[in-house]
């Protein structure tokens, strides 16, 4: 468990956060279904100790600039609706407290307790602060939930897959010029994609980490499987676990932010498509490739509740992605190694799987509905 928040001494954000989690503990315990849960605890950057301060100026005040992330684990499933109508409430007044997002993810004690290895998993029991509870609770999953061995090869492909997709929200800011190109919303999704490459080597590796920092110390290790790519994946690292820890929004010039979203775009694609030969022991020697290839790319999901999924998806929600014996995330994954090659090569491909016109806010539209229900 981390013993701060952020690495150095910032004693006055330190002591709001610690003012504000203990207010947070009072309000539980004094909730109606307190007695239903087992543990509340901050978990992300903040509750592994490595979330970021920010300066917006240089040499001004320090200021929180990562979500707060909570993870309430219900003993009981009967106080979900209660839990779920405290969670929303709490997450409005905490970043009226706090001044940045505040997000609350309800578990069950009983499916963590039968959970299989995860990254997820692996982030939350070995890195957390508690907040109100059996702070021993998160603890005690370590001995199955705890070995970065273990966590499965899937998991480096869905890593990528949620990084590449801040990507694709960089690029299509990008092209329709609009308010997150001067905002740091390129800048930021930018950093974590630098730093998730190398992340994802290391997790097919066996040798993820939940701490940044120990990650970048693991790069220099003599790792049996590498992308042709290593050495920049190595400084861009770097370059990630800086802004993670120090978030800066610098505004360079439009032309600038476009030459690195390319690059990025570019090398995104070729270790993606190499992550998952690796997992899937296929060959993928271009982009149109892995669009195309006619095998399962999620094998790990029965086949017949792919079916169930997709045809749930046509009734409740309108329609379905394609690849329907595979799991619907799958398709996603086509769509955004075609969408990341940018112009009309990439976005009418993408825009077929999605079922959408090739318009940039058409197709990021469409993907990010999609997103949502299977990130």
């Amino acid at each position: 468990m981390a013993a701060g928040y952020f690495p150095g001494s910032e004693p006055e954000l330190a002591g709001r956060l610690d003012s504000y989690l203990a207010a947070l503990a009072d309000r539980l315990g004094a909730a109606p279904f307190a007695p239903a849960i087992t543990v509340l605890a901050l978990g992300g950057g903040y509750g592994r100790g490595e979330g970021g301060i920010f300066r917006p100026t240089p040499g001004g005040p320090p200021a929180l600039y990562n979500d707060l992330e909570f993870y309430l684990v219900l003993r009981e499933a009967r106080a979900a609706g209660a839990a779920r109508a405290w969670c929303d409430a709490e997450a409005h007044r905490g970043e009226a407290a706090v001044g940045i997002e505040v997000e609350f993810k309800i578990l069950s004690a009983t499916a963590l307790q039968g959970a299989g290895p995860s990254m997820f998993y692996y982030d939350l029991v070995a890195g957390h602060r508690p907040v109100w509870g059996a702070a021993a609770f998160l603890p005690g999953l370590l001995p199955r939930l705890g070995d970065p061995a273990q966590i499965p090869a899937h998991e480096a492909t869905r890593l990528l897959f949620n990084r590449g997709s801040g990507l694709f929200y960089a690029q299509c800011a990008l092209a329709l010029r609009d308010t997150r190109v001067t905002d740091g919303f390129v800048e930021r999704n930018h950093a974590k994609c630098r730093l998730a490459l190398a992340d994802a080597v290391l997790a097919l590796n066996g040798r993820y980490h939940g701490s940044c920092r120990e990650r970048a110390s693991r790069l220099a290790e003599p790792l049996a499987h590498l992308p042709p790519q290593w050495p920049t994946l190595q400084a861009w690292h770097r370059d990630g676990v800086e802004f993670k820890l120090h978030p800066r929004h610098r505004a360079p010039a439009t032309a600038v932010l476009r030459t690195a979203q390319e690059e990025l775009a570019g090398t995104w694609r070729d270790v993606f498509r190499w992550v998952e030969g690796r997992r899937l022991g296929r060959t993928f020697a271009t982009d149109e490739d892995y669009v195309t290839d006619p095998g399962r790319l999620l094998p790990e999901f029965p086949a017949a509740k792919n079916l169930v999924l997709h045809l749930r998806d046509r009734l409740r929600r309108g329609g379905a992605l394609p690849f329907w014996t595979d799991y619907p995330r799958a398709a996603l994954q086509r769509a955004l190694v075609s969408a990341l090659a940018g112009g009309e090569t990439g976005l009418k491909p993408a825009a077929n799987i999605l079922g959408c016109g090739d318009d940039v806010a058409v197709v990021e539209g469409a993907y990010r509905n999609w997103w949502r229900y299977y990130n």
